[in-house]
This record gives structure tokens, C-alpha cells and sequence, in this order.
């Protein structure tokens, strides 16, 4: 099991900690919905070292990510980034990651994907390098990475960095000093609120600490991955391998304003294309709860009698106070207020497809 570099710090100040995509980090601190609430009213601080972070150089790095990403790369400006999914040959989704230019190193990219296609996305760029001069170095157990998500964190980053950043664009970043280290600030986040993630080249202990109680005197609330989680699927966001894998292509899981099919070639765009013109069988799409329950992963969705799709992710909305999900559904039903029952321990409990956020997005 993988530890963050201020798990032990985190246990000693009550954090329920537990397993995720083969890490070990803080669940909560407080409670899910007291850190959920605050987040979306305030600001909350969460530890998403956990992430696979991928420093890609050389002449070649843009060719190797024009390859294998399904946006344009040479569109994103130097300090800019850009969502991209990767996929395979038939266009199954390898991971949504996010892919961002160096601010004055043109030909350098760090890409952030997810904790548990580690092992699998660096293999992947490794063998499409081949004779290519590129250099692909794994960042992840060199950086550190912190979110600060909600309404006042542009205040807090500002008094952080010294640099008022109410300005920046949404996916734009900078480079900078942070306590003597090398840092990358960018606006962006995964909670559907105005925020900032911030790369620190260190695991020492003892600086980490340093810069996280800075947060929190600043603000913000400490926050677990159970909070990143509801928060998450509040904006709609679907999570890489609980609501798509290899099986998915971004047509089924309604990805494809990531997906650039006027780029020449990548790797899947044929498949992607193809599976456009015949159409998807399921669609991902939100499911509202009308009736009292809580939709939870493989939940069954029916229309009528018919088993019509599956549920992949399910909350209690702290800010609705109603169940919401993410789920596969009959795509002749992926419709705005659609009716359907969803299946909870034995009763059939009326809900309805949401195809917007269910909180709409506040980012800035």
C-alpha cells in the first residue's frame, strides 16, 4: 500500500483513513458532510497526492502526445492546459487526464491521470515513444499535490503565493517559489466550484506540513476523498474505474467534448468516429432521486418492467438533500427528465435523468 507523505500527520489529527487505488489517504476529517458543505460555501483543502503526475519533454514530447491524446496539443499555449481522454485501438477509454504546456519550456508537458492507471498510462506512453526523443519521468513520488476548492479560494491562494490570482483563467497556471520550492499553481480542480491545484516538488514531511497549516489558518477546511467524491458527483464528473473503463468509449460515457475528431489521426479516432455514426446503445447520464432513497453503485435502473441500464456511482446530496448517481441507461431514454425507477434494497423508487450537473458548475 502507497502512503501520502503526511498520512501519519493526518492520522494523528483524527482523519479516518482508508484505501484508495492502492493508497492510503484521509477519508474525512470531520464528517463527509460538514467538509462537503464548507467546501461548497467556503473553501476546502484536500491532499490529492494520490494522482499520477508525468513530466513529458524533449522535441518529440508534442508528436508522442498528439499521438495518443484525443485533443490537439499543439493548441494549448504555453501555461495552459487542456481535459484529453486516452484511448485504445477501439477507441475504449484508458484514462481521462488533464495535459499542461510549461509556461516558458514549450516543449515540456506534465500530465495529471488517475491513481489507478499509474502502472498502465506510464507503460503506455513508454512503448508509443519508441524512437522518439522524449523523456518521460514520473513525478509522482517527487511532487506533492494539493486542491483548494470553493468560493473563497481564490482569497486564500492569493495570501498564500503573495500574487493576487483572482485573474487567471480557468486551466492556466504559473510557476513559482513556495517556501524555497520549485511549485506549479493552476486554476482548475474536480468539484464543479472555482479552485486551484498546486504541484510542490517535495515529500519532505516537515515543509509539507508547514504549507498545509497555512491553508488551514487562512480558511480552509481540511477535506477527505469521500468529500472529493460527493463533490464530484454533484458536478456530474464521472470517475475513472467506477463510471468508465476500457470497455467505455467517449461516446457512451458522453466525453466527446473531449474528444477533437477533426484531428488527423490519433489513437482511436477511428473507432470513436465509427461509433458515432452507428450510435451508442447506453449513455452515461445523471439520475435524480424523486422519491426517498439513496441510488448506490449496481443499483438497477427500470422503465416500466424493463431493466434498462445500471447505476455506477450514487450519494445522499449534501447540498440537495436528495439521492443523485451516475449510471448507464437505454440511450433512447438518455433524455432530460426522463422517468424511471431505480431499484433500492427490493422497492422501485421513482427518479428522473439529469443530463446537466446536478450543482450547476461555479468555475471561473
Amino acid at each position: 500500500m502507497r502512503e501520502i507523505p503526511l498520512l501519519d500527520y493526518y492520522r494523528e489529527r483524527g482523519a479516518e483513513i482508508g484505501e484508495f487505488a492502492g493508497w492510503s489517504s484521509p477519508l474525512w476529517f470531520t464528517s463527509n458532510r460538514e467538509e462537503h458543505l464548507k467546501t461548497r460555501s467556503d473553501a476546502g483543502l484536500f491532499d490529492v497526492t494520490h494522482m499520477t503526475r508525468i513530466r513529458i519533454a524533449g522535441d518529440d514530447s508534442e508528436k508522442l502526445l498528439q499521438k495518443i491524446l484525443t485533443k490537439r496539443v499543439e493548441k494549448i499555449k504555453p501555461g495552459r492546459m487542456k481535459y484529453c481522454l486516452i484511448c485504445r485501438d477501439d477507441g475504449g477509454i484508458m484514462d481521462d487526464v488533464t495535459v499542461f504546456r510549461h509556461p516558458r519550456e514549450a516543449k515540456e508537458f506534465i500530465m495529471v491521470s488517475n491513481a489507478i492507471t499509474h502502472d498502465k498510462i506510464i507503460g503506455w506512453l513508454e512503448s508509443n515513444s519508441e524512437n522518439m526523443n522524449v523523456r518521460i519521468e514520473n513525478l509522482t513520488f517527487k511532487t506533492s499535490f494539493f486542491a483548494v476548492q470553493g468560493p473563497r479560494s481564490s482569497q486564500l491562494i492569493s495570501k498564500l503565493v503573495e500574487v493576487d490570482v483572482s485573474g487567471m483563467k480557468w486551466f492556466s497556471g504559473f510557476e513559482l517559489k513556495l517556501n524555497g520550492l520549485k511549485a506549479i499553481l493552476t486554476r482548475s480542480g474536480y468539484t464543479g466550484e472555482n479552485g486551484y491545484e498546486l504541484m510542490i516538488w517535495s515529500w519532505d514531511e516537515a515543509i509539507l506540513r508547514k504549507i498545509w497549516e497555512r491553508i488551514v489558518v487562512f480558511g480552509a477546511i481540511p477535506c477527505g476523498l469521500a468529500t472529493r467524491d460527493s463533490l464530484r458527483i454533484e458536478a456530474g464528473y464521472p470517475l475513472y474505474g467506477q463510471d468508465m473503463d476500457e470497455s467505455i468509449t467517449p461516446v457512451e460515457a458522453r466525453l466527446m467534448h473531449a474528444v477533437d475528431l477533426s484531428k488527423p489521426d490519433f489513437i482511436g479516432r477511428e473507432a470513436i468516429e465509427k461509433r458515432m455514426k452507428h450510435g451508442a446503445e447506453k449513455l452515461l447520464v445523471g439520475v435524480l432521486m424523486r422519491e426517498r432513497g439513496i441510488p448506490r453503485r449496481g443499483y438497477r435502473m427500470l422503465h416500466g418492467d424493463e431493466v434498462v441500464g445500471e447505476l455506477t456511482s450514487g450519494i445522499l446530496s449534501y447540498s440537495l438533500g436528495v439521492g443523485v448517481g451516475l449510471g448507464y441507461i437505454k440511450s433512447s431514454l438518455a433524455r432530460e427528465g426522463e422517468e424511471i425507477l431505480v431499484e433500492i434494497h427490493g422497492k422501485r423508487r421513482l427518479s428522473e435523468v439529469k443530463l446537466t450537473p446536478f450543482i450547476p458548475w461555479r468555475v471561473k
